[in-house]
């Protein structure tokens, strides 16, 4: 019987299920994305959690999905929708324009290099 029981329990929970997704709407969810795409490209803009790569990934997902969600929601939302992406657009262009500092050590380096060459071929030369 005890499994008779389990297996009931099992199913109810299946129909639970299905019925409470009948009831989700696909805006819902939406809206839910766009906010985690929000929180989340901010968080890969700076700090431990630096990635750009998924920042840039958030940032052209969410400005894909825009203008779909500007007719789904009130004047005020779709304004704050906009908001924050100018706002990941902002920090994502001072992140990718700090970012070049360690390539200019990069080009010093090679600068001693080519000088050092130069010497070289004055040698061979005479």
């Amino acid at each position: 019987m005890a499994g008779s029981e389990g297996q009931a329990a099992e199913g109810a929970s299946i129909e639970d299920i299905a019925e409470q997704l009948r009831r989700i709407k696909v805006g819902d969810i939406v809206i839910q994305t766009v906010t985690g795409l929000i929180s989340l490209g901010s968080l890969r803009l700076s700090g431990d959690q630096r990635d750009l790569a998924q920042a840039r990934l958030a940032i052209d997902t969410l400005r894909a999905l825009e203008p779909v969600i500007r007719e789904q929601v009130s004047a005020e939302l779709a304004g704050e929708l906009q908001t924050a992406i100018t706002s990941l657009q902002l920090g994502y262009a001072e992140a990718t324009s700090a970012k070049p500092e360690p390539e200019a050590s990069t080009s010093t380096a090679a600068e001693p290099e080519s000088g050092e060459q130069a010497p070289a071929d004055a040698s061979s030369g005479e």
